[in-house]
C-alpha cells in the first residue's frame, strides 16, 4: 500500500471513489466531503497535500492533510476508503502512512482531526493511534489531537 500523487492520469478515478452505499459519489457523503470537493479546496487553500491511496496498483482511497490556514494547525482533513475496500484494515494502514509523512514536517508538533460524533468506527481507530479528544466541537465534529512532542 502507498500514497500516490493526484495526476492527470488518475484524478478522475479518485473523484469517483465513494463511501456511499449506492456507489454514486456525491459532493458530501455521510461522514466525509467528496474527493472532488477536497481536490478543488486544495487548489484554493495553500498548505494542503492531497494523495490517492493505492493497493496493488488499484486506487482505493483518498487523503488530504497538511496545514489548515483557517485553524492555524496541522490536520488530517480528509481520509476516505472506497466502500468496496472498507473493513480490510486499509484505513488503519493509511493513517499510519499519513502520520509518518506528517512527522517529517519540521514545525509539526501536533496533528488534529475531527469526525462526526456518531462515527464510532473512526473514533476508535483514531484513539488506537493515540489521538485524544480535545473537548472542542468543530463544525459539528468531535476534535482529536495527537501530540508529537
Amino acid at each position: 500500500m502507498n500514497l500516490v500523487d493526484i495526476t492527470k492520469e488518475n484524478w478522475l478515478k479518485i473523484v469517483f471513489l465513494t463511501t456511499n452505499e449506492n456507489g454514486h459519489a456525491t459532493i458530501t457523503e455521510k461522514f466525509v466531503a467528496s474527493n472532488a470537493l477536497s481536490i478543488v479546496q486544495s487548489m484554493f487553500e495553500s498548505g494542503w497535500i492531497i494523495k490517492g491511496i493505492q493497493v496493488d496498483e488499484k486506487l482505493i482511497g483518498f487523503t488530504m492533510y497538511g496545514f489548515s490556514e483557517d485553524y492555524s494547525k496541522y490536520e488530517i482533513c480528509r481520509l476516505m476508503i472506497d466502500r468496496k475496500y472498507q473493513e480490510k484494515g486499509y484505513g488503519k494502514k493509511a493513517i499510519g502512512m499519513i502520520l509518518e509523512e506528517m512527522k517529517k514536517i519540521e514545525d509539526c508538533d501536533a496533528i488534529y482531526l475531527s469526525t462526526e460524533p456518531e462515527n464510532g468506527i473512526a473514533r476508535k481507530l483514531y484513539e488506537s493511534f493515540g489521538f485524544k479528544e480535545t473537548g472542542e466541537i468543530i463544525e459539528g465534529e468531535v476534535e482529536y489531537c495527537l501530540k508529537l512532542v
